[in-house]
């Protein structure tokens, strides 16, 4: 018999439309049939699409990202904000 392959539990995001995910290589792509749209997530992004959906917030992602990454925390505040009021603008997250 053949080895039986293990799955890794999923983390369930809650997003505003239906979104297919995959991960391909190094990176999340999500597809929003109902648009045709087709997202990619660098890792950084990934890391903050799953904590937004694990019920954090903007300060706490911040300062998991501030530690994990070395740069200055207004700049990385600024850029999350942007990202998550892009994936909202988009309908990607609630």
């Amino acid at each position: 018999m053949g080895k039986q392959l293990k799955s890794k539990k999923a983390t369930k995001i809650k997003t505003t439309n239906k979104l297919i995910l995959q991960k391909i290589d190094n990176s999340l792509v999500g597809f929003d049939a109902d648009t045709s749209y087709l997202y990619t997530f660098n890792e950084t992004a990934e890391y903050i699409f799953k904590k937004k959906g694990l019920g954090w917030n903007e300060n706490k992602i911040v300062e998991a990202l501030a530690k994990k990454y070395e740069v200055t925390i207004p700049q990385l505040r600024k850029d999350v904000k942007k990202l998550i009021k892009d994936m909202q603008k988009n309908n990607i997250i609630a």
